[in-house]
């Protein structure tokens, strides 16, 4: 099988082409017995991102090409970050390839200068340009991060920090690299389970609506004009029907009256915080919002503290990953309590945070002194969950949306027949 590649060379070149091998690992290794560093590889036919030849990398030099640190340069590169944020797959490539090309001995300098050339997003290539220049000005890395904020998230920062602190960067690039795969996937995997459900529900919307506004009132023409009684469930059909037809711009203006009142509620600290509440009481929405927060928590401090970040420090930065307003303030009381002593276990289960299965796993971690690989195990059970929780969900909802949709359209078809009934007993 042939696979196309990029890899660089200790000195920095870039190398393009094309390997035979039975997978993408047989081809790294051979690519690294030729003393080349694997960056991309993909089967043949999947196109990889060009390497830009905009400006010529002097990696062993004192400056990268035409890049300087004059003021308009970085002012340019300040302003293409505020327009864009970073995806997350842009994230994940730049740990991993920093964390290959840091491995393999290329010095920070010289991988972020490659790296520039490499990205294939041009925004965040600016970004990587941008850290470069602060790097070889004197910067450390966390640093020239800490400076797009909008780009790179808090727990991205701290990690590099701590590695940086303790001399193992690379590694903790690849951990935060795995860190943020695995929350990409759950993001993806919770869009995906999503889509036919909400398809479903639009569609069961929109047929209802079509029914009452369109076919309702052609029925309703043909009998005024027949002056007979009719049934009062074929009077309320056709009077919801006229009205809709009538009244639908005041229905849709009113809609998005209250929509707007929603969202301005919901910018306001109590009004976030009460509807973060009634989302946790939900049934069956509130245990997958609440196995979400649980998995994102877990799995977040556990990278942290593995990666050398104290717990304090940690605990700290969980609690901006927690989207729940609800959960997040019961994250402060922790918080407060951890700075008294107390364990971390012994607050949650104190706050009512976790359950009670998750609290007693992480006593666990606690006391044989790995709590950070027990958090990881409770992010992976918790995934799981989420998982089965979604399944469950979508399990109840579509059987719903279609005995809804079932029930109203036949007591649309009901009206009408009792209607053509009763002209029909007028006729005899």
């Amino acid at each position: 099988m042939e696979f196309t590649y990029k890899a660089v060379t200790l000195e920095g070149k870039v190398h393009e082409g094309t390997q035979q091998g039975d997978s993408e690992d047989s081809v790294a290794a051979r690519l690294q017995g030729q003393g080349l560093i694997p960056v991309q590889i993909a089967p043949a036919g999947k196109e990889l991102g060009k390497v830009r030849r905009k400006k010529t990398v002097q990696v062993n030099g004192a400056k990268a090409g035409t890049a300087h640190s004059s003021f308009w340069h970085r002012l340019a590169n300040t302003s293409i970050q505020l327009k864009s944020k970073a995806k997350t797959k842009d994230l994940i490539l730049f740990a991993e390839h920093l964390s290959i090309m840091l491995h393999s001995g290329i010095t920070l300098n010289k991988s972020l200068a490659l790296l520039s050339e490499l990205t294939e997003n041009k925004a965040f290539s600016h970004v990587v340009q941008d850290i470069h220049n602060q790097i070889r000005e004197g910067s450390s890395l966390w640093q020239a991060l800490e400076q797009h904020p909008k780009v790179f998230p808090a727990v991205f920062v701290h990690m590099v920090r701590a590695g940086e602190a303790g001399g193992v960067l690379d590694g903790v690039l690849s951990r935060l690299a795995e860190y943020l795969t695995s929350v990409q996937e759950l993001k993806e995997y919770l869009i995906s389970a999503m889509i036919y459900p909400c398809i479903l529900g639009l569609t069961a919307l929109g047929s209802i609506v079509i029914m009452l506004t369109v076919v309702v009132p052609k029925f309703a023409e043909i009998f005024a004009g027949m002056g007979v009684d009719l049934p009062v469930m074929t009077q309320f059909m056709l009077g919801t029907g006229t009205f809709l037809q009538a009244n639908w711009w005041i229905l849709l203006l009113g809609l998005a009256m209250i929509l707007l009142g929603i969202r301005s509620g919901l910018q306001t600290q109590a009004g976030r915080l009460r509807w973060d509440r009634t989302k946790l009481r939900l049934p069956l929405i509130g245990a997958i919002v609440l196995k979400v927060e649980i998995a994102r928590f877990s799995r977040t401090l556990g990278t942290l503290l593995h990666s050398g970040v104290t717990i304090l420090s940690a605990m700290n930065i969980v609690k901006g990953v927690v989207i729940n307003s609800s959960l997040r303030q019961s994250l402060d009381q922790v918080y407060s309590d951890l700075k008294q002593g107390r364990m971390l276990s012994v607050s949650l289960e104190k706050r009512r945070v976790f359950p009670t299965l998750a609290v007693s796993m992480l006593g666990v971690g606690e006391e044989s002194g790995d709590l950070s690989g027990m958090l990881s195990k409770i992010g992976e059970m918790y995934d799981k969950d989420l998982k089965s929780a979604i399944k469950a969900f979508t399990a109840v909802f579509e059987p719903v949306i279609i005995l809804t949709m079932g029930l109203v359209v036949g007591a649309m078809v009901i009206s009408m027949l009792l209607a053509i009934f009763s002209i029909n007993e007028l006729g005899m």
